[in-house]
């Protein structure tokens, strides 16, 4: 008769979509009885059980939407490896206070300092938080805003993208300029402007982003609005996890001809 009961709680679980209850209700009921819980602890457990596997299940479809390469955290940065960080202070930054007050957060680094690494940390704390984000590499996003200028759907893109509420662009030093990208970014950064936080990496300083662009006058009025009340990771002096990290090739420097330094790999 016990099993009986057992059997149909369980099916009656199932038919409401409670099936992590439904899992769960014999092992509740065996430490139940084995530590004499009362009913209100016994309800409470089968709740919270489902209720962590629906959350769960939340965190990975916004992870999954947002769409991050790889899942980097900041229980994986390597802080050792930075001690240049200013450890405190990305703690601060990582209670998310800025996308609640909708600031621009920009992480300045060379190439290998953690720079994607910190930024998709970030990413992954404001899908656990319950925000919508979405990651971009600089250089698609602002292709597929050039691509849109064909059939006049910028609008749109931009529109829909400033319905998230963190967008993240990496790699902004490392794109193919085209003459129409400044005013394109423009129009991004613009409309983000107070309404979405935006993170952007770049391997390069505010004072090269123009001579990237290729339109220096747009490219310091999107500074002026970025800067207008953004936070800042500045990891330009940090190492190079690729090229100093456990698992870099053995590099040495040399000079070429035209006094430029080149990596060349030792044999």
């Amino acid at each position: 008769m016990k099993r009986t009961l057992i059997e149909e709680a369980k099916q009656n679980l199932r038919r409401l979509k409670m099936n992590d209850m439904a899992d769960e209700l014999d092992q509740a009921l065996t430490d139940a009885g084995k530590n004499r819980e009362g009913h209100l602890t016994f309800i409470a457990r089968l709740v919270k059980k489902q209720v962590d596997a629906l959350n769960n299940r939340s965190l990975e479809r916004r992870i999954k939407k947002a769409g991050f390469p790889e899942r980097l955290t900041f229980e994986n940065f390597d802080w050792n490896f930075q001690p240049g960080l200013n450890i405190e202070y990305i703690k601060n930054l990582a209670q998310l206070d800025f996308i609640e007050k909708r600031q621009p957060l920009v992480i300045l680094g060379k190439t290998g300092t953690g720079k994607e690494h910190l930024a998709t940390a970030f990413g992954i704390e404001a899908c656990k938080f319950g925000y919508r984000v979405a990651f971009y590499r600089a250089q698609d996003l602002l292709s597929q805003l050039y691509a849109s200028l064909a059939f006049d759907t910028t609008e749109k893109i931009i529109s829909d993208l400033i319905r998230h509420d963190l967008l993240i662009l990496v790699g902004l030093g490392y794109i193919r300029p085209k003459s129409e990208y400044p005013s394109l970014f423009f129009d991004l950064v613009n409309a983000c402007r107070k309404r979405v936080s935006l993170i952007i990496t770049s391997s390069i300083s505010f004072e090269e982003w123009g001579q990237i662009m290729g339109n220096s006058s747009v490219t310091n009025a999107i500074v002026d609005r970025l800067f207008d009340h953004a936070a800042l990771i500045n990891i330009r002096s940090g190492r190079s996890y690729r090229t100093e990290g456990p698992h870099a090739p053995n590099y040495s420097l040399e000079n070429t001809d035209s006094n430029l330094k080149v990596l060349t790999e030792t044999v």
